[in-house]
C-alpha cells in the first residue's frame, strides 16, 4: 500500500495543468482583494448615511431645535455670525375699517320719485358731499361728533340749502383715506366705511371756478341756487370762510374757457373766478377779487337789527333773536312820527298798529342808544311782513360815486357795501310807480336794495336786482 501511495505521489503532472492551477490561484487572490474593497465602500456609505440622518432628523435630546423647514444661515470662520438671521419687526396689522351709519329713513309723505340720497366725491380738498331728501331722525350733531373723533376725517360741516325737505353736509377726508358707501336704504340707513388706503393719494394741482369767500350761511345757499344747473358745491376754506366752487380742471386754460362759456350763457361777470389748489388742500379763503381800486366805505348812519316781536308796549316794540353772537339780540325800538314802516316786498307804508307779536322785523336804528339791558334806540326804518323765502331789502345811503379801473361806476354806501348797476338792475321810486335811472343815484340818496349775492371783500360788492329810492 505504501508502495502504491509513493507511486501516486510521484505521478508526473502535465505542464499545462501547472499553468492552469497558477492562473486559478491568481484569480482567487484578485477576488479576495475586490471583496475587501467592496466591504470598505459599503461601510463608508453607511457611515455617510448616519451623518446625514443626524443633520436632518430632530432628536429630543439635542439642543438644536431647528426643523427641516427652517433655513440655516451660512457660517464661516471668515464671516461673523449675526445673532439673528431675520428681522424682529412684526408685520403691520391691517387696520379694520371704521363704519358709520347715516340715517336716511324717509318721511311717510315723501315723494317716491325723489331719490333718498345723493353723494358726490370732490377734490381740493378730498371730500364727500351728501344730500339726503325727506329724511327723518337725522341727527347731524351726533354724526358729526362721531366722525370728528376719527383720524381719517379732517372736518365735517353743514351745507345750507334753500330746500327745507333736504339736508346736505360735507365730510372732508384725511390724506390716503379710502371710503366705501353701502346702501341699506331698506333698513333706513347708509353705511359709510373709512379705512387707510392701500396706495398713497396722488397729490396734484386742481383748477376750478370759485366764488369769493363768504360766511357760509344763507348767502352761500342763495349763490348756489343762482348758479342753477351748474355742478357746484360748498367748500370750507382754511380760514373758516366758505366758497361755492364748480368743476375740476387739469389746466387753468380749461377753467378759463369754461368761465368764458358760462358768462356768454348768462352768468353774471365777476360772480366766479378761476382758482386752484392742491387736491388734498382746502382753499386759503381770502377773497381773490381785486379790491385795491375800491374806495373806503364810511360808517353807517344807522345800525341794522332784527328779531321776533315779543312785546308791544305803547310806542315801544321789543325784538329778540337767538343769535348769541349778536350784540343786539334783544333791543327795544322807539317808534316815533319820523319812523318809516314798510313792507318787505313792495314798500307799502304801514303803521305801528299793523305790527303784531310773533312776526319778524328788520329795523334800522340810531347808534345812540341807552345803556340799559336791553338797550333802547329810536327806529329810523322798520321793515315788516318779511316772507320766509325772500331776503329783506338793505337800507343804505350813497356817499360817493367812483369808477373802477375798467371805468365801471361804483356806488359807495354807508353800509360798507358798494353797488354796481347791472343791465338787469331795476331802479324805481319808493312806491314803485316810476322808473328811474342810475343818474338818479347821487351822493346823499337813501335807497332800499334787493340782492341775492354779495362778496365777502371789504368793502363788500354786489349788483342789486332792484333799487327803490327814498324821497
Amino acid at each position: 500500500m505504501n508502495k502504491g501511495k509513493e507511486s501516486y505521489n510521484n505521478i508526473p503532472l502535465p505542464d499545462s495543468l501547472s499553468a492552469s492551477i497558477q492562473k486559478g490561484l491568481d484569480r482567487g487572490k484578485r477576488y479576495t482583494e475586490k471583496k475587501w474593497i467592496t466591504g470598505f465602500g459599503s461601510l463608508a456609505a453607511a457611515c455617510l448615511c448616519i451623518v446625514v440622518l443626524f443633520r436632518i432628523l430632530p432628536f429630543s435630546g439635542s439642543n438644536n431645535t431647528q426643523t427641516p423647514d427652517t433655513p440655516m444661515a451660512a457660517r464661516s470662520q471668515d464671516t461673523p455670525v449675526t445673532p439673528q438671521a431675520f428681522s424682529d419687526e412684526k408685520p403691520v396689522e391691517t387696520q379694520a375699517a371704521e363704519v358709520y351709519r347715516i340715517p336716511c329713513r324717509q318721511t311717510t309723505d315723501a315723494d317716491t320719485q325723489v331719490p333718498v340720497y345723493k353723494m358726490e366725491e370732490k377734490l381740493a380738498p378730498h371730500r364727500l358731499v351728501f344730500t339726503l331728501y325727506n329724511v327723518r331722525d337725522f341727527d347731524f350733531d351726533a354724526l358729526s361728533e362721531e366722525l370728528m373723533d376719527s383720524s381719517l376725517v379732517k372736518d365735517v360741516y353743514r351745507s345750507i340749502l334753500l330746500d327745507d325737505s333736504a339736508v346736505s353736509f360735507v365730510v372732508e377726508l384725511s390724506i390716503n383715506t379710502a371710503f366705501q358707501l353701502t346702501e341699506q336704504t331698506a333698513d333706513g340707513y347708509l353705511e359709510l366705511s373709512l379705512s387707510p388706503a392701500d396706495t398713497a393719494d396722488e397729490i396734484r394741482e386742481v383748477f376750478y371756478l370759485s366764488s369769493d369767500a363768504m360766511d357760509g350761511g344763507e348767502e352761500t345757499a342763495l349763490l348756489q341756487e343762482a348758479l342753477g344747473t351748474l355742478d357746484s358745491s360748498l367748500v370750507k376754506a382754511q380760514d373758516g370762510s366758505f366758497c361755492i366752487v364748480s368743476g375740476e380742471f387739469e389746466t387753468s386754460q380749461e377753467a378759463e374757457e369754461m368761465l368764458e362759456k358760462l358768462e356768454k350763457e348768462g352768468l353774471e361777470p365777476g360772480l366766479l373766478h378761476v382758482a386752484s389748489g392742491m387736491s388734498d388742500e382746502a382753499p386759503v379763503g381770502n377773497a381773490t377779487g381785486d379790491t385795491s381800486a375800491l374806495p373806503e366805505a364810511t360808517m353807517p348812519s344807522s345800525i341794522q337789527v332784527y328779531g321776533t316781536v315779543t312785546e308791544i308796549n305803547g310806542n315801544q316794540v321789543m325784538l329778540e333773536n337767538d343769535n348769541q353772537n349778536d350784540p343786539y339780540s334783544s333791543i327795544v325800538l322807539n317808534i316815533n312820527e319820523d319812523t318809516l314802516i314798510l313792507t318787505a316786498t313792495d314798500c307799502v307804508p304801514k303803521e305801528l298798529k299793523d305790527l303784531k307779536v310773533g312776526e319778524t322785523l328788520y329795523a334800522y336804528v340810531s347808534p345812540m342808544m341807552t345803556r340799559s339791558l336791553p338797550p333802547i334806540s329810536n327806529a329810523e326804518l322798520v321793515i315788516c311782513q318779511v316772507p320766509e323765502d325772500i331776503a329783506a331789502p338793505t337800507y343804505a345811503t350813497i356817499t360817493e360815486i367812483t369808477s373802477m379801473n375798467d371805468g365801471t361806476p361804483a356806488y359807495v354806501t354807508d353800509r360798507d357795501i358798494i353797488y354796481f348797476i347791472g343791465e338787469n338792475t331795476v331802479i324805481k321810486t319808493l312806491d314803485g310807480k316810476k322808473e328811474l335811472t342810475a343818474a338818479d343815484l347821487t351822493p346823499g340818496t337813501k335807497v332800499l336794495a334787493w340782492y341775492q349775492i354779495m362778496t365777502m371783500s371789504i368793502p363788500a360788492q354786489t349788483t342789486p336786482d332792484e333799487i327803490r329810492v327814498l324821497p
